[in-house]
Order: structure tokens, then C-alpha cells, then sequence
């Protein structure tokens, strides 16, 4: 079972397009992350400016 499904899993992991998507759903959620963090650090910044 885990062999079927290696490979119909491996054909779309060495597809560029799934790589490039997957790296920019990661740099979004890192900058998001991020912007949360240092949202702390800014005073008087309305809770709406990034939600």
C-alpha cells in the first residue's frame, strides 16, 4: 500500500510548479508570523491594520 502510494505521490513532488507553490504558501505564513510578532512592538498600531 505505502509503495502505490509513493508513487502516485513522487511524480507531483518532483513537479517545480508544487515546489514554487509550496515555498511561497511557506514565505507567506513566515511573513505573517512575523508581522504578528513585531505588531507588539509598534505602539499606538490600530488591531485592523493587518488581519
Amino acid at each position: 500500500m505505502f509503495l502505490k502510494l509513493w508513487e502516485i505521490i513522487l511524480p507531483l513532488v518532483k513537479d517545480m510548479r508544487l515546489r514554487f507553490a509550496l515555498a511561497m504558501l511557506g514565505n507567506l505564513v513566515i511573513l505573517w508570523v512575523l508581522i504578528n510578532y513585531f505588531k507588539q512592538f509598534i505602539p499606538d498600531l490600530p488591531d485592523t491594520f493587518i488581519s
